[in-house]
């Protein structure tokens, strides 16, 4: 049975799940019921694949949809965010004992090597997701209270508080978040649910077997060398981001806004552009200079193990310090005083080449399929989607029926991951044992 689950590709089981979440979500999507208008289904198909990717681009207004369809949606966020195989590994594993080959199968999945290690995972995986949604619902319903009755107030917080936590971006308001501009309040919780949604699961398991063993032991211990990466990385985009939007945007977009409301919507936009696709100001009125800033933004995304897409921060972060190696005339690749393994050198690369070839030919069969849209709006649309952000310069509704197809797929790429899907698709082979005769040759 171990020889079964070591031959089993995980990266096929991911994809097959987010198929079957994507598959279902629009037939329920489909029925009567869930809709107040008659919507083709290749909107149909658009929205369940919007959702479950969380990537928050929509070609319909989400009214639409009757109340029973906005359930849907929502439960297809939160599979997507966190993953069919994890609540699946989750709620069996409460009720049976699983076997040995499901157990190796999940810790493949999930990166981890043990099971018990997994169990503990993914206990901390739900109890943070629930405890922070909750808390993020609470906080949002006053504000909404106060603009709608008590019972929708109280799902559009659920709903507002799932999507932000699994940076989907989608919303029930008609206007994005746009109303809470002048509300630093509103915005800081909407940035909390984004960044603890954005930050990783990986983060928050290290965070509560750090505070366990403080609590248990009293022993004090450092922070991993990932944890530290995403910190210094996540943080560092947040400040460079901010600070740029705020000074290209002062004059124009948010010419309206005081200085202090202006520079808290930046700071959100900062959070809110890696992967979440809330937006407080038009982006079709937005300088070149700043579109561009968020289109490497939005490449980069949200952390690994997170609900977040992009390449993530931990990759662009050892793709980056591969190039400062090199220029450094450094065989390794270090951080903090720690090598990277040079495994792990050779899969960032991947993920930065593969990423961007796909980038590049979506984009270029959309600028065959759209010709009536500039190339920014076109590139700009590709990496919203590959980043699973939901940004839009406002040309979601307009593409084609193969435009819309090539961004279905973009985003299905773009939430599983390029180098993921390639390894999903490739026949599994044996690692060889054998190294041939090297031999230099002229590069650059």
């Amino acid at each position: 049975m171990r020889k079964v689950a070591a031959q089993f590709s995980p990266g096929r089981i991911i994809v097959l799940s987010f198929l079957f979440i994507i598959a279902t979500g629009a037939f329920l999507l489909s029925l009567p019921i869930a809709r107040t208008v008659s919507i083709p289904f290749i909107d149909i198909l658009f929205m369940a694949a919007t959702s479950t990717c969380v990537a928050g681009l929509s070609t319909i207004p989400m009214t639409s949809f009757t109340p029973f369809g906005h359930v849907i949606i929502t439960c297809l966020i939160q599979l997507g965010g966190l993953g069919l195989m994890t609540f699946s590994f989750f709620f069996i594993s409460l009720f049976f004992d699983l076997g040995m080959t499901t157990q190796i199968l999940a810790g493949k999945i999930l990166d981890l090597r043990s099971w018990a290690r997994v169990k503990r995972f993914l206990v901390i995986i739900f109890t943070t997701t629930f405890l922070i949604e909750l808390a993020g619902a609470l906080l949002l319903y006053m504000p909404l209270r106060q603009r709608f009755p008590a019972g929708k107030a109280a799902f559009y917080a659920l709903f507002h508080s799932v999507s932000a936590f699994c940076n989907a971006g989608l919303d029930l308001l008609g206007d994005g978040v746009t109303s809470f501009q002048t509300r630093p309040l509103v915005l800081l919780i909407f940035a909390a649910l984004i960044f603890s949604g954005g930050i990783g699961f990986f983060f928050w398991f290290e965070l509560a077997n750090k505070i366990k063993n403080r609590i248990i032991t009293g022993a004090k211990s450092r922070f991993s060398l990932h944890a530290k990466i995403t910190l210094s990385t996540t943080t560092s985009l947040i400040l460079v981001c901010g600070i740029a939007t705020w000074l290209l945007e002062r004059n124009g977009s948010l010419g309206h806004l005081s200085n202090t409301h202006s520079f808290f919507v930046s700071i959100f936009h900062a959070v809110s552009i890696r992967s979440a696709g809330f937006q407080f100001f038009d982006l079709s009125q937005a300088t070149f200079a700043l579109l561009l800033l968020f289109v490497m933004l939005m490449y980069i995304g949200a952390n690994s193990g997170s609900t977040g897409g992009g390449i993530k921060t931990t990759t662009f972060a050892v793709f980056v310090a591969t190039i400062g190696a090199i220029v450094r005339n450094r065989d390794d690749v270090e951080f903090f005083g720690r090598s990277i393994p040079i495994g792990q050198v050779y899969n960032a690369i991947a993920i930065v080449v593969l990423s961007s070839m796909w980038i590049v030919f979506a984009t270029f069969l959309l600028l065959i399929t759209e010709q009536s849209l500039s190339f920014i709006q076109i590139l700009f649309e590709t990496v919203s989607a590959f980043g699973t952000c939901g940004l839009s310069t406002g040309i979601t509704a307009q593409l084609s029926y193969l435009g819309k197809v090539i961004i279905i797929t973009t985003m299905f790429v773009g939430r599983i991951g390029s180098l993921t899907m390639v390894l999903a698709l490739s026949k599994t082979r044996k690692k060889a044992l054998y190294k041939y005769p090297e031999e230099r040759i002229a590069i650059g």
